[in-house]
């Protein structure tokens, strides 16, 4: 079958698509680089976004437990900066592999990414899930993850020892 058709055929599709037009043009260039971006890392941040809607879900259950005000706004808000920020973060790693890594097939740095911060709500999760059933297994659970953790990274996690700091970037002042 000869080239010249099919590729007729398309360029004529694409015109129709477009309107013709240059914006026409421009946006359907720009949807489809980000097709080819986001559809390999697409189930990475389904995984990532459950995972902090999941953490919200119990979150509201916990604060309704203890009777604090539940204000959407705030519980909204919290969680789509947090499903920003999570995708500002695999995107980046994504980035990362496609420009420096030159990697296509294999996510070290989206999938290591995407771990990082699963890993990181599904221990809010427990915490929330030990708030509304103590007697439950999820403290069990918890140590596990935490010992398995500290045997991945060679260094022991105190979780009661948080760095209370709010900007990392600020520089401590003279005395």
């Amino acid at each position: 079958m000869p080239m010249m058709p099919i590729l007729t055929s398309i360029g004529n599709m694409f015109e129709g698509l477009s309107g013709g037009t240059f914006f026409g043009k421009l946006c359907i260039a720009v949807g489809s680089i980000l097709t080819a971006f986001y559809s390999p890392i697409a189930a990475l941040l389904v995984c990532c976004f459950a995972f902090t809607a999941t953490d919200m879900f119990y979150g509201i259950k916990v604060a309704r437990k203890h009777k604090k005000k539940i204000t959407s706004n705030k519980s909204w808000k919290g969680t789509l900066t947090k499903l920003v920020d999570e995708w500002v973060i695999i995107s980046l790693a994504r980035l990362l592999e496609m420009s420096v890594l030159d990697e296509q097939g294999v996510f070290v740095l989206t999938g290591g990414a995407t771990v990082i911060v699963g890993l990181t709500e599904l221990w809010s999760i427990l915490e929330n899930l030990n708030t509304l059933n103590p007697n439950g297994p999820w403290k069990a659970l918890g140590k596990f993850l935490k010992k398995k953790g500290e045997d991945y990274i060679g260094t022991e996690i105190d979780l009661n020892d948080v760095d209370t700091k709010v900007d990392s970037n600020e520089s401590e002042k003279p005395v």
